[in-house]
C-alpha cells in the first residue's frame, strides 16, 4: 500500500512539473520552433541552412506567427500573419514580398490544424501542421496543387 502511495506521488508530483502538462490547456502551436534540417524534406526545393518559426497567442483567440529563414547564401527571408482559426482569409507580410498572399486556418483539434495560402485568390499551397503527443515536435505537411513542385514534410523542435 505504501509503495502504490509512493508511486502516485511521484507520478502526481512529474505531471505537476511537466511542460507538456501546461500545454494541454493552452495553443499548444505557441512559442518558438527550429527546423530539424536532417529530419524535414523540402522536395524540390532547396533546403535553408536554418529556419525557425514561432507562434504567439493575443489571448482573443487570435494569433501570430513569425518564420525567420538563413538561406543558403546566407540571406535571410521571412513571412509573418495575424490570423484565427476560422477559415478566414489574413494577409501574410514577407520580407521580400513580390506577390500579395493571404493564409486561412482551420483548427482540426487541439493539436493539428490546417491551412491554404491564396495568391491573386488561387490556391498556392495547402498545409497541415502537427503536434506530437509530448509536445516537442512540429510536423508541417505542405501540398503545391497545380504545380511541378514536390511536396515538403517540415519537422521543427520546441525550443520554448
Amino acid at each position: 500500500m505504501l509503495q502504490r502511495l509512493n508511486y502516485l506521488i511521484t507520478t502526481l508530483a512529474i505531471l505537476a512539473f511537466s511542460p507538456t502538462v501546461g500545454a494541454q490547456g493552452a495553443n499548444p502551436f505557441i512559442g518558438t520552433w527550429d527546423i530539424d534540417l536532417r529530419a524535414s524534406n523540402f522536395g524540390s526545393a532547396p533546403a535553408p541552412t536554418n529556419m525557425s518559426r514561432t507562434y504567439y497567442d493575443h489571448g482573443d483567440e487570435s494569433y501570430t506567427y513569425m518564420v525567420i529563414t538563413t538561406n543558403d547564401d546566407t540571406t535571410l527571408s521571412g513571412t509573418t500573419a495575424h490570423y484565427t482559426y476560422s477559415g478566414e482569409q489574413y494577409p501574410i507580410a514577407n520580407f521580400n514580398q513580390t506577390v500579395a498572399a493571404q493564409i486561412a486556418y482551420n483548427k482540426i483539434n487541439d493539436t493539428s490544424v490546417e491551412y491554404t495560402v491564396y495568391v491573386d485568390k488561387e490556391v498556392q499551397q495547402i498545409g497541415a501542421k502537427f503536434i506530437s503527443p509530448n509536445y516537442q515536435t512540429l510536423t508541417i505537411s505542405i501540398q503545391f496543387p497545380g504545380t511541378d513542385q514536390d511536396n515538403q514534410i517540415l519537422i521543427f523542435n520546441r525550443r520554448s
